[in-house]
């Protein structure tokens, strides 16, 4: 191929997949019919080849458009990256870091490692996604998050995921001070107890569903899956259920006061938190800078 496919062509590209028309892809884009429709005939042209097939309800991939699409989509995405990482370094602009992560950090100590930051980097917008691991990962994958924060275990591997260590913490099983199991010594003493635990199962949940329902077969206990903390708490504290967290969500004001830790015998797993970012799509600087703020405010709330 002698030419490159010019960036508006591959930008009307994408649009006309995501608004299932020719019309409508100009209509969002608000140029004319004719000119969009030019542009697609001189990327076949570049291409050698048709990627649509046109018809009454629409338009079709063809197989060729099909394989163009994934590359068309990472070099835009690629190209956004760059030309937002250049922004940041030149500060002639704003800039973006979108995370995924589950509750603890929110309740703890990002809030104020995001003031700190944001003192910093004043233009840099912050974008989070609360949620569990195996819900976040397609949008990683995609590239519409920069990296997740998420527990997960150290035998754990994806083969387009790198992990970078984060923090290890220890684990506790909390409930209300006035329920009744609140001075259980051992999780037999627990196995018609209440709980609600996250939602996902990868990793480090894997490991910890296990060591609590290792024998429950003929347990009556009810287990409510949750992709929040919040609402795991919400129904520790008025609903006599228990759950399982890391030791730092006592350093919350209220939940220090209202939460019990039951003192258990059976030693659960330790929490290893990673950072976890997509092969496909390389850290910004600004998202590596908020990774290595992170990492100093954590050592700082100790």
């Amino acid at each position: 191929m002698t030419r490159l496919p010019k960036i508006h062509q591959i930008s009307i590209f994408i649009k006309i997949i995501e608004c299932g028309s020719i019309r409508a892809a100009a209509l969002e884009l608000k140029q004319t019919q004719p000119g969009v429709t030019r542009a697609i005939k001189e990327l076949e042209k570049t291409l050698g080849s048709p990627l649509f097939i046109r018809g009454s309800r629409g338009i079709v991939l063809t197989e060729m458009g099909r394989i163009f699409e994934g590359r068309a989509q990472l070099v835009i995405k690629e190209l956004e990256r760059a030309v937002n990482e250049i922004e940041i370094i030149n500060e002639a602009s704003q800039g973006a870091v979108t995370l995924g992560c589950s509750s603890l950090l929110p309740l703890t100590f990002l809030s104020s490692s995001i003031q700190r930051f944001q003192q910093r980097y004043p233009n840099v917008r912050i974008h989070i996604t609360e949620g569990q691991m195996s819900e976040l990962l397609p949008a990683l994958r995609e590239g519409e998050l920069d990296f997740i924060i998420d527990a997960i275990s150290t035998d754990f591997t994806l083969s387009d995921i790198t992990i970078e260590p984060f923090f290890k913490t220890s684990a506790h099983i909390f409930t209300n001070k006035k329920h009744p199991l609140a001075r259980s010594t051992s999780l037999k003493e627990l196995e018609c107890a209440n709980w609600c635990l996250p939602s996902s199962k990868i990793g480090y949940y894997d490991k910890l569903n296990s060591k609590l329902f290792c024998d429950t077969q003929e347990r009556t206990t009810t287990v409510v899956r949750s992709n929040t903390m919040l609402m795991a708490l919400q129904l520790v504290l008025n609903e006599n259920y228990l759950t399982v967290g890391a030791k730092e969500i006592l350093k919350v004001p209220y939940f220090n006061k209202e939460l019990h830790p039951i003192s258990i015998k059976e030693p659960l797993p330790d929490i290893d938190y990673s950072f976890i970012y997509s092969q496909r799509f390389p850290l910004t600087q600004i998202a590596r800078k908020f990774i290595n703020k992170l990492r100093y405010e954590y050592e700082d709330y100790q």
